[in-house]
């Protein structure tokens, strides 16, 4: 008696190799998504920069009962990159990072405070505090300590988050600008 084997047809070939690939699809489709909870991203570079943010302007350089109302020697010393004086919220360390309690060699911050020190409506400037009038002027040559530390952010396409808050310094409308990546 003869006996038939059949082979692998045509037919056969392409049904496994779809179930196959189908499989294989699934499971990089399906597994970028199981870990996506465990990766850092945007959202949490938002929420750490309006912490900044709100922790600079409602008590770090100024005082909790007054929020937004910033202190001149408290933002002067801050900016200067020397130890905080007495009542001023801020942490003393060497980067910007350390000072407003981030971890440099995870995050990096630039604050900048900015706004119209002349009388041209349309001025929006990197301001200064200019230590002998004991005002602020916009940065420039001859003024004392200019208003901006941290790294520069990126200017590129790079990922980066920025926070603003409007505040009060020496009786000025200004801008305090936080920008992480």
């Amino acid at each position: 008696m003869e006996e038939r084997r059949r082979g692998q047809t045509t037919l056969d070939f392409a049904i496994g190799m779809s179930l196959f690939l189908s499989v294989l699809i699934f499971i990089f489709l399906f597994i970028p998504g199981l870990l996506s909870p465990f990766s850092a991203g945007v959202q949490e570079e938002t929420v750490t920069t309006d912490r900044v943010a709100d922790g600079l302007t409602m008590g770090m350089l100024g005082s909790p009962q007054q929020p937004y109302v910033l202190d001149e020697h408290c933002t002067r010393e801050f900016f200067a990159g020397n130890a905080p004086p007495s009542g001023c919220g801020y942490d003393s360390g060497g980067s910007p990072e350390e000072r407003v309690g981030l971890d440099p060699a995870l995050e990096n911050v630039n604050v900048t405070i900015r706004g119209n020190a002349t009388a041209t409506a349309t001025s929006d400037e990197t301001l200064c505090w200019d230590g002998g009038r004991e005002e602020l002027v916009e940065a420039g040559t001859g003024c004392g300590t200019i208003l901006t530390t941290g790294g520069n952010p990126p200017t590129n396409n790079d990922a980066s988050v920025t926070a603003l808050r409007v505040v009060s310094l020496n009786g000025q409308d200004v801008t305090v600008r936080v920008v992480m990546w």
